[in-house]
């Protein structure tokens, strides 16, 4: 199944916060790397979903860590399962989008970029946010 321009942008942020988490790219570095998508320059509103989700993670990652990690280290996860939960979260608490639209689009990335079993701890992470 092909994916949406929407699905592409929340990608293309999840990674681009793997960048920022992994060798501390500037914003300008990782606004570049999305507008060189040229997926996103069809759609200007999902670039502009995407540049608002990297920018909200960047300002609020430490208290996004501090409401995912419970009774576990957050800095024990790798930088992409890290990076997934910090843009799921982002959407869960900052976006009106329905929680398991925001979970299932978190497994999907899990399961293309993380570890065989990762997408069920991401699952049941983003499960437990109020």
């Amino acid at each position: 199944m092909e994916k949406t321009i929407r699905q592409i942008a929340r990608e293309k942020a999840v990674i681009a916060v793997y960048q920022w988490l992994t060798v501390d790219a500037s914003k300008e570095e990782l606004k570049e790397y999305v507008h060189a998508d040229e997926a996103l320059l069809e759609g200007r509103s999902a670039e502009q979903f995407c540049y608002w989700l990297i920018d909200t993670v960047m300002e609020n990652k430490s208290s996004y860590e501090t409401l995912l990690k419970r009774g576990w280290s957050f800095d024990r996860l790798n930088k992409m399962e890290q990076a997934i939960l910090l843009v799921a979260t982002c959407e869960l608490l900052e976006s009106e989008l329905d929680k398991s639209i925001v979970i299932n689009e978190a497994v999907i990335n899990a399961k293309e970029y993380c570890d065989e079993d990762s997408y069920k701890f991401i699952n049941g992470v983003l499960t437990a946010i109020e």
